[in-house]
């Protein structure tokens, strides 16, 4: 694991990171969508997918949550902002879930540029949301994951996270992608493994 480095930590997004939030989202997006679709995004996507347009909608959701429980957080290093995650419950109709199940957040973004990788920022964003986790009590942990991000499928995977077997499609103009949901079962209070058989490492 790699060691944290003196001047990086991850902290609730503020208003002044929207705009480094947006570029981001949108250098991680269009990379995530030509891996998915294994070609550059044609013209039309291609600018429809700017840091300015994602950077609308991050400031909503910083400035004005739907929820408490919804959150945005800001990995940094140094002065520069390097990475961003947002967390929420989960829709459990939509996540498959028992219905005895204490609750799933899902991961709505983790993000970290590749020029920013191999630090040790995309784990401290994991583990802060973990953190969360726990102090909801929720029972599972979800992200959703474009089909062909192999980058991203391997971090979850080596985080303790495993398909869930459910799908769902996106259109991106005359294509489409394909995301897979993935999962993990967060340890009961007493150390034990939930109902899944599986534990959150």
């Amino acid at each position: 694991m790699t060691a944290a480095l003196p001047d990086s930590f991850v902290r609730p997004a503020i208003v002044s990171d929207v705009p480094f939030i947006g570029n981001m989202h949108a250098i991680t997006m269009k990379a995530t969508l030509a891996a998915a679709l294994g070609h550059d995004l044609p013209d039309e996507l291609e600018r429809q997918i700017t840091g300015e347009i994602l950077a609308k909608s991050w400031s909503d959701s910083i400035t004005a949550p739907p929820s408490p429980a919804y959150r945005t957080l800001t990995a940094v290093e140094g002065a520069a902002i390097v990475g961003f995650a947002a967390l929420a419950p989960a829709d459990q109709a939509l996540a498959g879930a028992p219905e005895d199940n204490r609750g799933i957040l899902e991961i709505l973004a983790l993000e970290v540029p590749r020029n920013n990788g191999r630090k040790g920022h995309g784990s401290r964003l994991l583990s802060a949301i973990a953190e969360f986790a726990e102090q909801d009590q929720v029972a599972e942990m979800q992200v959703w994951i474009v089909v062909g991000d192999d980058a991203k499928t391997r971090f979850f995977q080596s985080s303790g996270f495993a398909p869930r077997g459910i799908q769902r499609s996106l259109d991106l103009g005359a294509e489409r992608v394909t995301e897979q949901c993935w999962y993990t079962i967060m340890a009961t209070e007493h150390g034990e493994e939930d109902h899944a058989g599986h534990s959150h490492s």
